[in-house]
């Protein structure tokens, strides 16, 4: 064979083992957020993120593999070496490592939270006790404000009535004085 077909064996190749390489980076991608729980936001992300990474390293593969021209066959091997590991080892991949992750990290991530479910429990009954309190001290300082509020208006009526009674003191003795 010619150096430029072998050339082009090679190109075949990496376009496959490209494409089997996408494949697992997603699965992997998958595993985490099967294990770790995302929002709408973050999965559309995480996936902008991938096929930007990728999209870069397809590009550095036509450029330096085949002088940047995109040709069929470079396509056509990613989407093959996608299958290939999809069909192959992508069927259990994503099963058979959640099941190891679960019995090994899962287990550990479950006995470390029985062993703090004391501690949380009393957390709970201090906040709960702090909030009691703080709510009968707010209750305390609303009747202790609005007594003081009633007070305060009371005198305000008391000392309104005192002045209006002074006046009507002074009326008087100018009427009495003019009549004499």
């Amino acid at each position: 064979m010619s150096g430029e077909i072998i050339r082009e064996w090679h190109f075949w190749l990496a376009s496959i083992a490209t494409g089997a390489c996408m494949a697992f980076s997603y699965d992997l991608l998958r595993l985490f957020r099967r294990l770790i729980k995302h929002g709408r936001i973050a999965v559309d992300l995480e996936d902008l993120l991938y096929w930007i990474v990728w999209f870069c390293f397809s590009f550095a593969l036509l450029y330096y593999g085949n002088n940047g021209v995109i040709r069929f066959a470079a396509v056509f091997g990613a989407a093959v070496g996608m299958l290939m590991y999809v069909a192959t080892i992508g069927r259990f991949f994503i099963k058979v490592s959640y099941f190891i992750i679960d019995k090994t990290i899962g287990n550990l991530l479950r006995l470390f939270r029985k062993l703090l479910e004391p501690i949380k429990r009393r957390k709970r009954a201090a906040i709960r006790k702090i909030r009691l309190t703080c709510g009968t001290i707010h209750h305390n300082i609303k009747i202790y404000h609005s007594t003081k509020a009633k007070q305060r208006r009371e005198k305000k009526k008391h000392g309104r009535k005192k002045k209006k009674h002074k006046k009507e003191k002074k009326k008087n003795a100018r009427v009495s004085s003019r009549k004499e």
